[in-house]
């Protein structure tokens, strides 16, 4: 066995703790379940912390299904389906695009309002779990972090030749799944 390969992999393992990806998908697991707990605290008991994936992207005036997933980052079936757990719990109503007459404008009812307040409510919560660990400043440093992370691959990843996803190939591909 390669003694120097054992060693290097020895070393990555002693350092597992500080692998980025790890720390960002448990600190995403915190918040889903420090939101999950607040939400079913205030009698939210269907309602999935990815439902507010589509709920954020609402326009109040109503967005279509194909804008909704676009801006979540997500296939038109996967927001279908969100939607569709939305309105059966009613938090949104469909209603059909008065200029386009196959697509579905979705609109927040009564109750689909009070979660957005519910959901601001929750987040504040959040913020002050997480800030009572990490204090007021690093909070907002870590925020501001991530936010920079977000915008480069935003602006500059997702649209990028270096994005395995934009090769030429990839892009006919893609065209034939859809």
């Amino acid at each position: 066995m390669n003694e120097e390969l054992l060693a290097e992999v020895a070393k990555m393992k002693a350092n597992k703790t500080r692998l980025m990806g790890k720390l960002l998908n448990r600190t995403y697991r915190y918040m889903s379940d420090l939101a999950g707990d607040y939400l079913k605290g205030i009698g939210y008991e269907n309602f999935r912390v990815g439902h507010i994936v589509a709920l954020v992207h609402i326009e109040v005036e109503g967005t279509s299904i194909n804008t909704l997933a676009a801006a979540a980052s997500m296939t038109k079936q996967g927001m279908s389906k969100l939607i569709k757990e939305l309105q059966e719990e009613g938090f949104v109503v469909g209603e059909k695009d008065p200029t386009d007459a196959r697509a579905l404008i979705v609109k927040y009812t009564e109750k689909g309002l009070q979660a957005m307040i519910d959901w601001q409510n929750c987040t504040k919560y959040i913020n002050q779990k997480f800030g009572n660990v990490l204090g007021e400043s690093k909070l907002e440093t870590l925020k501001d972090l991530l936010g920079e992370l977000v915008h480069e691959y935003e602006n500059n990843y997702l649209s990028s030749s270096k994005n395995p996803l934009n090769h030429p190939m990839m892009q006919a591909n893609w065209q034939k799944v859809k």
